[in-house]
């Protein structure tokens, strides 16, 4: 069946493709070419973060899959969109921001606690895999001029916005 033959071909080309991106690029477009973290990129537009995230660096960004957000509750991610909540939104999405260079190499078998762009601590894990405040990263190590993407699936609650649960602050 030359078909499938076709059509796996295409999808190793896909794969391939979307773990390919042009290392020189940002973080910002570094993600943008992968396609797996659209409303990540929404996110980071409607809150204002693209030019901070377009400087210097580096970054490490544990940025939160498309699948992420979809896990999310939709009316919570709709309000976040919205200009009122910028600050709000900007919080969140710092949190998943540290001003160095993370990779699987450098966490080697250690855990730290690196201060994230929001002030307040994650907990990154290289023991086993990679994991940031225990979600593994799925889409580890993804190179960019200005800082490294580590992918997730799932969002993190910065410690402020889980404090009325009654939750510790970990700070």
């Amino acid at each position: 069946a030359p078909h499938a033959a076709l059509a796996q071909s295409s999808d190793r080309f896909l794969v391939a493709e979307v773990q390919t991106p042009n290392p020189e690029g940002n973080v910002l477009e570094v993600a943008a070419a992968t396609g797996q973290f659209t409303r990540f990129l929404a996110a980071v537009e409607a809150a204002g973060y693209e030019e901070t995230l377009r400087g210097e660096g580096p970054f490490t960004i544990f940025a939160p899959t498309d699948d992420a957000f979809r896990q999310m509750d939709q009316a919570e991610v709709d309000r976040l969109m919205q200009p009122r909540n910028r600050d709000e939104l900007l919080a969140l999405l710092s949190y998943h921001v540290v001003a160095e260079r993370l990779t699987s190499e450098t966490v080697g078998g250690r855990n730290t606690r690196p201060e994230s762009a929001n002030g307040y601590r994650l907990t990154v894990d290289g023991r086993d895999g990679l994991r940031v405040n225990d979600e593994l990263v799925v889409m580890p190590d993804i190179t960019a001029s200005n800082g490294v993407i580590q992918g997730i699936n799932a969002v993190l609650s910065p410690p402020v916005l889980v404090a009325h649960s009654g939750a510790s602050s970990g700070r």
